[in-house]
């Protein structure tokens, strides 16, 4: 069994050498990583050559079709480009935004040769401020909870899977922006029962610093959960919650941390209309 780590990266000079760092430190390394470039016009290429250069079996693909002036899903392309180049059984997927725990590729590799089709890493937040304090209590779950690996949608910062399963399903979706690693993980669940979390695995990643930023991320969420046609019933649910409930009864039923919830659902349905919008067309 061969295992290949892919990621994509688009002008990350100022966050990706950490990520590197975290890569190189990694107590067993995929028998080759491929990584796509959507044609960055910063240093990010050479970076990444400076830092990977030891690594003889690093794949780098420049390809600008991987970007929004040419895509309508940059990041699920560029994970397709990458994925298609590999050579190996096993793909290991994760985001050149995070910092991997030493053993990460260890024990993603671990649960598949213990007979995983999909092997689902955790993730944590880096907290640097109260704000992000708050938004690590709601997109941060308690992975414990998970009796059923397939009730957990794992992200793509830390997925593993069958080279095989990603070519049944015709690879990640490249019709929407976000959204589409939600949309790739269902797919693939469709096609095995052979799913693990693996709680060794862990994925640290960086939160919205304000709430600027984590409004204008959510409705991005929301938008493209409109166009993939994804959880309908959930977003009936929260615009139902709004509509019905006063925000000072609401805050009784919720946490002190989880009242970020309440503007997030606004912005989320709003974009779950524009994408839905977007897809009748």
């Amino acid at each position: 069994m061969k295992f290949s780590l892919i990621f994509t990266v688009f002008n990350e000079e100022e966050s990706i050498s950490y990520f590197l760092e975290s890569l190189l430190k990694q107590s067993v390394l995929p028998d080759e990583i491929v990584i796509v470039d959507g044609g960055s016009t910063d240093s990010t290429v050479k970076i990444i050559y400076d830092k990977l250069q030891t690594i003889n079996t690093l794949k780098l693909i420049v390809d600008e079709t991987c970007n929004k002036k040419h895509s309508k899903g940059p990041i699920a392309r560029g994970r397709n480009v990458a994925i298609e180049a590999t050579t190996s059984d096993v793909i290991l997927v994760t985001d050149a935004g995070c910092e991997l725990e030493s053993d990460w590729c260890k024990s993603m590799m671990n649960s598949f040769k213990q007979g995983a089709d999909i092997v689902a890493g955790i993730y944590s937040a880096r907290v640097k401020n109260q704000f992000q304090s708050y938004l690590a209590d709601v997109f941060c779950p308690d992975f414990k909870q998970f009796d059923n690996p397939k009730s957990f949608l794992p992200s793509s910062r830390s997925l593993g899977f069958k080279k095989e399963l990603w070519r049944k399903v015709g690879g990640y979706p490249e019709n929407s922006y976000t959204a589409e690693d939600t949309k790739f993980i269902l797919n693939l669940y469709e096609e095995t029962e052979r799913v693990v979390i693996e709680h060794n695995a862990l994925v640290y990643w960086d939160l919205p610093k304000d709430p600027q930023e984590l409004f204008k991320k959510v409705e991005a969420y929301g938008e493209g959960d409109g166009l993939q046609r994804l959880d309908f019933f959930k977003y009936l649910a929260r615009f139902a919650i709004l509509l019905t409930i006063p925000v000072s009864i609401l805050a009784l039923l919720i946490t002190k941390k989880k009242m970020i919830a309440i503007p997030m659902y606004y912005f989320m349905i709003k974009g779950y209309l524009k994408g839905t919008f977007k897809g009748c067309f």
